[in-house]
């Protein structure tokens, strides 16, 4: 193989790993809230007073919605199940979503809601502590997934023309070496 071809797979390789690397690190963002939540909610669960705050809203269908749930006035002993309900008119099946111990809140958890499509959803939170179990429905709202610029579709867009070109390149010695006389 020709030392330009090893070059240009090379370079082709090394931009397909920084895409993948960019991709896992914007992954890993969506999913993780930052330190403000644009929207905080006071809601009674049966007996328990608490605090929830959704870091994007509105949330963006196809996309986690991470959230945070803390106990209000109860220091901990609470087990959460939480769940991504859809709304009225939304066609979509409720989705489980894992929650994991909040380090900045005793006793609370912090996960991320599955929300594949866009309309109106519902956190459903089960609480159990030492008062009994209780429940309560969040409402928050999904909009459409935001739209890719219209020259990252271009340059998606002609990944095969790409291809071709570079196909058509690499086989020039080749037709050079074969109509060459022996």
């Amino acid at each position: 193989m020709p030392l330009l071809a090893q070059r240009l797979l090379l370079a082709a390789g090394l931009v397909a790993l920084a895409a993948l690397l960019v991709e896992i690190g914007l992954s890993v963002a969506a999913t993780t809230h930052g330190s403000q939540p644009a929207r905080v909610v006071q809601v009674d669960a049966g007996p328990y007073p608490l605090r929830v705050s959704f870091y994007t809203d509105p949330a963006h269908a196809g996309f986690a919605e991470p959230f945070a749930i803390a106990p209000v006035g109860q220091p901990g002993g609470l087990t959460f199940t939480v769940t991504s309900d859809p709304g009225p008119g939304v066609q979509a099946t409720p989705v489980n979503d894992g929650v994991g111990a909040d380090p900045a809140v005793r006793g609370g958890v912090q996960g991320a809601a599955e929300v594949p499509v866009q309309g109106p959803w519902d956190l459903g939170i089960v609480v159990d502590g030492p008062r009994g179990p209780g429940r309560v429905e969040v409402p928050f709202q999904a909009a459409a997934p935001p739209a890719i610029p219209d020259w990252l579709g271009w340059v998606l867009g002609f990944i095969p023309f790409y291809g071709l070109i570079g196909f058509l390149v690499l086989q020039r010695p080749r037709r050079r070496a074969a109509m060459s006389p022996a």
